[in-house]
């Protein structure tokens, strides 16, 4: 009975106990390298999540998730990389950090695909206010990133340290490398540093490792998600992406999709700013901009009585969702008295290639009003919007010719 309990336990545990103690091989990681350490805790503590990333459920799932969204942004990541010769392989960074996602903010309030913190983000030059936060922009945020882990890696010496100093703070390490006389991370890890920190080092080397060997741990290397190329296009301040969508046949949400650090939606008013576009569609939209003027800058509209976000939208030519997006509204409802931003047109904006254009109805406006604002006569306007009266009201479309003048 005795041996047969034994043989049990043996038979059990043995093979969970193997698949915790395979030793893999480091050699070919840049990053791993970059410390004279191979201990058997430093084996230990990295085979601990190699493990997890490929022998358990949710690990698999995470790394499976996370290693595909990188596709998205890998090619221009690695050309920022090299030219600040960071291994390529300090990527997998931000699949811990972030799990590749531009739009990730923490519990402590650290954004993006590096999770930068509001002040680390400007230390390093990225705007952080109102209208933008290029935390979010995956570019911006990587020349940051590198800018970081070049003077972490100048102060310690070790990517590992690096890491940790990107994860903890630089003033964390600098006080245990005093405290504990030496630069390893692997023997400072035994008795110093934060949990998160003494299993973050390990986490990444985990995923490079196993971003190295896909196919030995069961993944395909076609699970990555497909490489997208972009343009950037100078905008004008204040200049909208909803705009942007209608004049170029662009999916509005696609353009959301990869300018995530334009927080209105809107480009900011103290000057002209790049957005992201899909690759091919820069010259397109280079030409149709050049043909029109949409902006007249950002005015602040008290609402009234009575007012709807539609029937505010229509007096400037907005759309319902622009003046969301502008307002950061989570829905349509508004009440006397609310201040909101309105992006105001200009009418060259909406001339068609015939030279006429759609105007909507404001308050306080008349045909004859309309009809000299715009050089043409009450006659004409009744004419070319079949109108049996001079009576018009708030919100009407009225189709107007351009005078040659």
């Amino acid at each position: 009975m005795i041996k047969c309990f034994w043989l049990f336990l043996v038979l059990f545990f043995c093979p969970i106990l193997y698949s915790y103690s395979q030793n893999y091989n480091f050699n070919n990681s840049i990053v791993a390298l970059s410390s004279v350490n191979n201990s058997a805790f430093k084996k230990s503590k990295i085979n601990k999540y190699i493990n997890y990333f490929t022998k358990t459920e949710k690990g698999r799932v995470f790394f499976k998730q996370t290693y595909r969204r990188q596709g998205f942004f890998k090619n221009r990541i690695q050309e920022i990389f090299k030219e600040y010769d960071i291994p390529d392989e300090l990527i997998y960074l931000s699949m811990i950090e972030s799990g590749f996602q531009v739009d990730v903010v923490s519990s402590a309030g650290a954004v993006g695909l590096w999770q930068f913190m509001p002040s680390t983000g400007r230390i390093f030059g990225l705007r952080v206010d109102d209208w933008i936060d290029e935390r979010r922009d995956f570019e911006k945020s990587t020349y940051a990133a590198v800018k970081y882990f070049r003077s972490l890696k100048k102060k310690f010496g070790s990517w590992e340290l690096a890491m940790a100093g990107y994860n903890s703070g630089d003033l964390t390490v600098k006080k245990a490398i005093k405290e504990y006389k030496s630069r390893d991370f692997w023997y400072l890890s035994q008795y110093t540093f934060p949990k998160q920190t003494k299993d973050y080092v390990p986490q990444i080397l985990a995923v490079i490792h196993i971003s190295k060997n896909l196919e030995k741990f069961g993944f395909s290397d076609k699970i990555v998600q497909p490489i997208e190329n972009f343009d950037k296009i100078e905008l004008q301040p204040q200049t909208t992406l909803e705009y942007i969508a209608k004049i170029s046949d662009i999916k509005f949400s696609t353009l959301k999709k990869i300018n995530p650090s334009l927080l209105r939606g809107i480009t900011p008013p103290d000057g002209p700013y790049s957005i992201y576009v899909p690759y091919g569609s820069k010259d397109i939209i280079s030409r149709i901009l050049a043909s029109k003027n949409v902006n007249d800058g950002i005015i602040k509209y008290k609402v009234k009585k009575g007012d709807t976000l539609s029937s505010i939208a229509k007096i400037y030519f907005n759309s319902v969702s622009e003046v969301m997006n502008l307002n950061r509204l989570d829905s349509t409802l508004i009440f006397a008295g609310q201040e909101l931003l309105i992006h105001k047109k200009l009418y060259k904006g909406h001339i068609q290639e015939n030279s006429s254009f759609v105007y909507y109805v404001k308050k306080g406006d008349s045909l004859s009003l309309i009809a000299k604002k715009f050089k043409t006569t009450t006659k004409d306007l009744k004419k070319i919007n079949n109108l049996i009266s001079n009576k018009i009201v708030i919100g009407q479309k009225l189709k107007i010719i351009k005078s040659n003048e």
